[in-house]
């Protein structure tokens, strides 16, 4: 028993060294797969569900930072931050301009350092109002960096491994980069869970909560190596590639990633806009909810980082999607992406409805398990958000098609965390109406006038006082609107969303 599971464990380990791929893509493979060991340790120090818990609990928890920011701008400042990776998607359009005519890997080494370099600032924040300025904008800075190798990264794959090599290494990859940034992640939540290395007792508070820096100086330290393994890499037919682009440039056509072309294709398109319009709904409660569990979390049940860190970001994120995106694939693999999101996004209604369940219950356990499916969904997502446009576009305008759905996700981003944090925090925009006094005259009873109640009316729009745990089921409702409207469309498209998809 122990043997056949040691050895399927040794042959699955084995899969991922270089000796194991075909000889074409195998160089630039060795030297991606040493960046994928080491540059995730920065990436870690940049993802959404690390930061968010860090700035709640060690800069806008403390002092100075918690008497000078209301806490409307401290939970909105938690929205930006876990925001930040799906909001800087509004940028790819920018990148593709940029990269169009440069080499990708000196460009990619660029953008790879200038990460680093917004890793030190966060390092170095204070606590102290400035700090948490200086944190938000090295923050976006770095996702900003990311979606450009992001970019950058899919040209070089496109170029470097055939079609029926891709997918195997490029999953390869992405499962190393998962596993390095949940262990680094973990390692700055564990860090700072031990304030015996800065105080004990009552000498932790203040002068504890400092050992991410720490961490983050070693990340930086390790990322180099993976910066250093990345400039090994070399772009097939590169200079092929470089004088094509110039050309296309000079010829001076439409660039394939201008918003008149994907307007263009949004027109044209029927389908396609209807299922963007279905993603977009179904992907606002998705952003909004990450920014609210966070504060949520902390008000409900007040853990340490480690665990904070494993529920917002290493369960939902990292380990389970990385479980279950071989069952999605399958699955997908056999159905057009229509239907596939038809049963696929009425887990992410389930996942967000039982989180409003579990906080309302004060339940962890419900928590972690709502977590759970949540990232069961995330694995799914995942899939339909890389490859659902291709049962849309032809191989021509594939380019443009992701380009629509990636710059609407940054669109989310800009507004989806922010109405979540709101819908649970509440807003004050306005001072709030003085009580009446004891002394109150008799004229206070009479039957209140048109005016007065709108009076009241406005009174209540400018001071809300949030609906806590009620913030999950309005999300629900957003989720549950998305899954009706895919269901709808399945419909129209009947004919086409029964069939498997073509593979080109």
């Amino acid at each position: 028993m122990i043997r056949p599971a040691t050895s399927a464990l040794w042959r699955a380990a084995a899969s991922f060294h270089p000796a194991a791929m075909s000889p074409f893509p195998r160089r630039n493979y060795r030297w991606e797969l040493i960046s994928a060991c080491f540059l995730p340790f920065a990436i870690a120090c940049v993802e959404g569900g690390v930061i968010g818990v860090l700035a709640q609990k060690a800069f806008l928890s403390r002092e100075p930072v918690a008497s000078q920011l209301s806490p409307m701008v401290r939970d909105l400042i938690v929205a930006v931050l876990t925001s930040a990776p799906a909001l800087t998607n509004i940028t790819s359009i920018f990148w593709t301009r940029i990269l169009h005519g440069r080499d990708r890997v000196r460009a990619t080494n660029l953008m790879q350092l200038a990460v680093l370099a917004c890793v030190a600032v966060i390092a170095c924040a204070p606590f102290t109002v400035a700090g948490v300025f200086m944190l938000v904008s090295a923050m976006l800075a770095a996702r900003c960096f990311l979606t450009g190798i992001i970019s950058a990264r899919t040209d070089l794959w496109r170029a470097n491994y055939p079609r029926h090599d891709r997918a195997r290494v490029t999953g390869k990859l992405t499962i190393i980069v998962t596993l390095v940034v949940s262990m680094n992640a973990l390692l700055i939540g564990a860090a700072m869970d031990i304030p015996v290395l800065f105080g004990d007792g009552a000498d932790a508070a203040p002068v504890g909560g400092h050992a991410f820096r720490f961490v983050y100086a070693l990340s930086i330290v390790l990322a180099l190596v993976g910066v250093w393994a990345f400039s090994h890499v070399r772009m097939r037919r590169r200079a092929a590639h470089l004088r094509a682009e110039a050309r296309h440039a000079a010829a001076g056509p439409e660039h394939p990633a201008s918003a008149r072309a994907m307007l263009r294709v949004l027109r044209n398109d029927k389908h396609y806009r209807a299922f963007m319009a279905a993603q977009f709904i179904l992907g606002i409660p998705n952003l909004a909810a990450t920014p609210v569990f966070v504060i949520a979390l902390e008000d409900h049940f007040r853990l340490d980082y480690a665990p904070s860190i494993i529920l917002t970001q290493v369960i939902p994120v990292s380990v389970v999607p990385i479980l279950v995106i071989p069952l999605w694939a399958r699955m997908l693999d056999r159905m057009h992406i229509i239907r596939f999101r038809v049963y696929h996004s009425w887990v992410f209604v389930f996942a967000n409805l039982l989180m409003g369940v579990a906080f309302m219950a004060d339940s962890l356990w419900l928590v972690i398990v709502s977590r759970i499916i949540l990232g069961a969904a995330f694995g799914g997502g995942m899939l339909a958000w890389n490859l659902g446009h291709h049962d849309f576009a032809s191989r021509e305008l594939a380019s443009i098609y992701m380009g629509i759905h990636v710059t609407l996700t940054g669109v989310r981003g800009v507004f989806a965390p922010f109405l979540g944090t709101l819908l649970y925090s509440g807003w004050v925009l306005t001072t709030p109406p003085t009580p009446p006094t004891p002394a109150t005259p008799l004229s206070h009873f009479a039957p209140p006038t048109s005016s007065d109640l709108s009076s009241s009316f406005l009174d209540r729009l400018l001071h809300f006082e949030g609906l806590n745990w009620g913030a999950f089921f309005v999300l629900g409702a957003f989720s549950i609107a998305g899954a009706i409207m895919f269901n709808r469309l399945s419909r129209a498209m009947r004919h086409v969303s029964r069939a498997a998809p073509a593979h080109d």
